[in-house]
């Protein structure tokens, strides 16, 4: 099981199940960041939606500007759910690749690099994570910018360099520019910069950049995140992670009660109910869904101690100096990180599993490397969780497998999965979705129109001025204050909206018009 065969044969089917992953439709979440980073579009980030009030529409910082440009670019280039999900599968192909770099560096000899390599991928080819891995979310880009930085350091120790330092920082910028999430990898970023062999003041200079960029990304992210216009939402947006009450000990002891790393295994089983109908529902019973959850963890558990195990004994051996080996300290870091951005979380919706899970895999694989062999047991697991990440590639197809392809022959809209798109046929849906908007007056060309718009229209509608969500106007559970959605979009200036008739309410969809399940709305409607 240990033979370069076996690991070639993990290894590919690990880059199949990615490439099978571009039938999974796309989810609403990987639309609604692009709506929330379309500077380069419109001139300013936004929401959703505008009812926060000051803080919806912000201008991004200046570091900020060639991320817009190039989601701009791709994005208006290619306006498509399946040039989409290409990316989500893109992206994680490449950090698949710069993983199994990495630890072809780390690792001391050609065998103890096949058992990581096979160790790594059979557990992240568990359950539905290789689906939930090609999401095209702004973790993505975070995450390769880490896996980059680690590389650059690692290649960086023995060689002087005045370039290293800088494109590190560079790359923390990078993933600065696209999610607040990057400010959790901030201390892994500056590690990789220390350790580089150019002048220690040129270093200071990298490292004090980095921090001038984290304050101003810091600022930046939390007023986006407010939300003084509206109390509700903003209750809702506070009560999505753990927040200073007035005393640090209880914040503390809150934390530490709330850190829960096995909770993000389970977002990647088969569930009865996934959120939002990411898939369909029912494909999995209760005791299945637990019979899934129970056996990952186990591996993820056994895992976990074999890279302690490894960090152990490599310390223990090497005293000091082996604790400041560039792989104790990733493997520590991102281990930490990891576990403190769990601590903080109230709510894990399961694209968290796409984060938490890589950086575990991340510091896994270091902490395996910083030992000569990785440890006596290593081989037998590595062989045990590529067999079980196979085992679990054929049951996750035969489940979901059906469903997939269902969803692949659609256009449009999916019945079974309200909140995801097909990846396919998008060419009929935008002219069903033309000849309803047709219906008001609403021109898909004129890009001076503020439109309402849903995840399927959005493709059609992507260079109109400032569009709105419908989940943040028409959606209860979403929407805050706003009880009128037809009067909001009226204070707004709205000039239309186009979204599929089954997100409006009774008494809003008496007020629209109709072709092909499309609704349509013209200002004069409201």
């Amino acid at each position: 099981m240990g033979s370069p065969r076996f690991a070639r044969l993990i290894i590919g089917v690990f880059a199949v199940g990615l490439v099978l992953a571009i039938l999974t439709p796309v989810y609403s979440d990987e639309i609604g960041w692009r709506l929330q980073e379309r500077g380069w579009l419109d001139g300013v980030d936004k929401l959703y939606s505008e009812q926060c009030g000051p803080s919806t529409l912000a201008r991004p910082l200046w570091f900020m500007w060639p991320v817009r440009w190039y989601s701009a670019f791709f994005n208006t280039g290619f306006p498509d759910p399946f040039w989409v999900r290409f990316s989500g599968v893109l992206y994680a192909l490449a950090w698949a690749g710069l993983l199994l770099a990495l630890i072809r560096r780390m690792a001391a000899g050609a065998a103890q690099n096949r058992a990581v390599a096979v160790l790594m991928l059979g557990l992240l080819g568990l359950g539905t994570l290789p689906l939930q891995l090609v999401w095209s979310r702004p973790e993505q880009p975070i995450l390769l910018a880490a896996l980059g930085a680690m590389l650059v350091a690692w290649n960086g120790r023995e060689r002087l360099s005045w370039w290293r330092p800088a494109a590190i920082t560079l790359l923390a910028g990078i993933a600065l520019s696209y999610h607040f999430k990057a400010l959790v990898l901030i201390p892994l970023f500056l590690a990789c910069i220390v350790p580089q062999r150019s002048p220690a003041l040129w270093r200071l200079l990298c490292a004090a950049a980095l921090l001038g960029l984290t304050a101003a990304s810091a600022q930046y992210w939390f007023a986006r995140l407010s939300c003084p216009a509206d109390a509700m939402l903003a209750a809702q947006h506070a009560g999505q992670s753990l927040h200073y009450e007035g005393s640090l000990v209880k914040l503390a002891l809150r934390a530490l009660a709330n850190d829960n790393l096995p909770a993000y295994v389970t977002l990647a089983a088969p569930d009865v109910t996934p959120m939002s109908h990411w898939l369909p529902y029912h494909l999995v019973t209760k005791p299945e869904q637990i019979a899934w959850s129970a056996a990952m963890i186990g591996l993820w558990f056994i895992a976990f101690l074999l890279a302690g195990g490894a960090l152990w004994r490599a310390v223990r051996r090497g005293g000091i100096k082996a604790a400041l080996d560039l792989r104790v300290v990733f493997a520590l870091l991102l281990f930490g990180i990891a576990s403190a951005y769990a601590s903080v979380q109230m709510v894990r919706n399961c694209y968290e599993a796409a984060f938490v899970l890589p950086l575990l895999a991340m510091s896994f694989a270091c902490a395996l490397c910083a030992e000569p062999n990785g440890g006596p047991r290593l081989p037998t697991m590595a062989a045990i969780t590529g067999l079980a990440m196979l085992l679990s590639m054929v049951m996750v197809g035969a489940i979901y497998g059906p469903s997939l392809i269902r969803a692949a022959q659609a256009s449009g809209y999916l019945a079974e999965q309200p909140l995801s798109v097909p990846v396919f046929h998008y060419d009929r849906a935008r002219a069903m979705i033309r000849k309803a908007a047709a219906l008001c007056g609403i021109d898909p060309d004129n890009h001076q129109q503020r439109l309402l718009i849903d995840d399927a229209t959005y493709f059609t509608f992507m260079q109109s001025r400032l569009p709105d969500h419908h989940l943040s106007v028409l959606d209860p559970q979403w929407r805050g204050a706003v009880t009128d959605p037809l009067s909001y979009l009226k204070s707004q200036g709205m000039d239309g909206a186009v979204v599929h008739c089954r997100f409006l309410d009774p008494a809003t969809r008496r007020h629209a018009r109709a072709a092909d399940g499309v609704c349509c709305l013209s200002r004069a409607m409201f």
